[in-house]
C-alpha cells in the first residue's frame, strides 16, 4: 500500500531543481522509483507534460491507452499514467487541484495561425521538440500531452469551454516514474486564450530521491 504523499514527501529531497522560465521548455531523464514534483510558480500557469521509456522513444505516455486502462480521464492519486504498450509509466502521487485536461493536443503553430496570430509563436510542440534535442535525445513526435491545469472545461453537451487554471501559487503535482524515463515539460506559451490566464509563467521541477 503506498504511504500517504506527505509521509512520502517529508523523507524526499531534491537531486534536480530546474526553473522552466515561461514559454520554454525542459528535457531530463529519471530512473524507475524518482518522483517528479511539478510546481506553479505564480498560479494559473499549464504546464504540458510527457514522458517517454528511456530506452525506446516510441513508448510513451499515452491519453488513450490511459484513458481506456482506468475508464476515467486521467489517474487519480495513486493510479498510473499507461503507456502506448499498456504498461505503467507514470504514477500520479499527490494532485492538490485535481483540474487538469487529457483531451487536447498540444499548442502547435498552425493553432496560432488558427487563432488569428501573424508570424512565429513559441509553441509547446516546438518547447518539447527543442527540448528533446538539447538533452540529446533527437527527434521525437508529439503525443498528446498531460495538460497540467489546464481548465478546458467539458459542459454536458459535449462542447468545451476554456477557462483560466484553478491552480494558485506554490500549487503542484507529485509523480512518481514507474521505469527509467525521459520526462518533457512546458510551460505553456498560450497568451491569446485563457489557458494560462492570460500571462504565462514560469513553472518548477525537481526530482526527488
Amino acid at each position: 500500500m503506498m504511504a500517504t504523499s506527505a509521509t512520502i514527501r517529508d523523507r524526499l529531497r531534491p537531486t534536480v531543481e530546474q526553473l522552466i522560465p515561461a514559454r520554454t521548455g525542459v528535457a531530463f531523464r529519471v530512473d524507475a522509483g524518482d518522483y517528479i514534483e511539478v510546481v506553479d510558480v505564480e498560479g494559473q500557469q499549464a504546464a504540458d507534460f510527457w514522458a517517454f521509456h528511456e530506452n525506446d522513444l516510441g513508448e510513451y505516455l499515452s491519453a488513450p491507452h490511459t484513458r481506456i486502462g482506468l475508464m476515467h480521464l486521467f489517474p487519480a492519486p495513486g493510479e498510473a499514467f499507461l503507456s502506448n504498450h499498456r504498461r505503467p509509466i507514470i504514477r500520479v502521487v499527490e494532485d492538490p487541484v485535481g483540474v487538469h485536461d487529457f483531451l487536447s493536443a498540444a499548442c502547435d503553430p498552425w493553432r496560432y495561425e488558427e487563432l488569428g496570430h501573424k508570424g512565429w509563436h513559441a509553441s509547446c510542440q516546438e518547447n518539447l521538440e527543442l527540448a528533446m534535442k538539447r538533452a540529446g535525445y533527437g527527434a521525437v513526435g508529439t503525443p498528446q500531452p498531460f495538460n497540467i491545469w489546464t481548465n478546458f472545461h467539458l459542459n454536458p453537451d459535449g462542447s468545451f469551454e476554456i477557462r483560466a487554471p484553478e491552480s494558485k501559487a506554490g500549487d503542484y503535482v507529485l509523480l512518481r516514474a514507474e521505469m527509467p524515463a525521459v520526462i518533457a515539460i512546458s510551460a505553456c506559451p498560450q497568451d491569446i486564450t485563457l489557458t494560462c490566464g492570460g500571462n504565462p509563467t514560469d513553472v518548477l521541477v525537481r526530482v526527488l530521491r
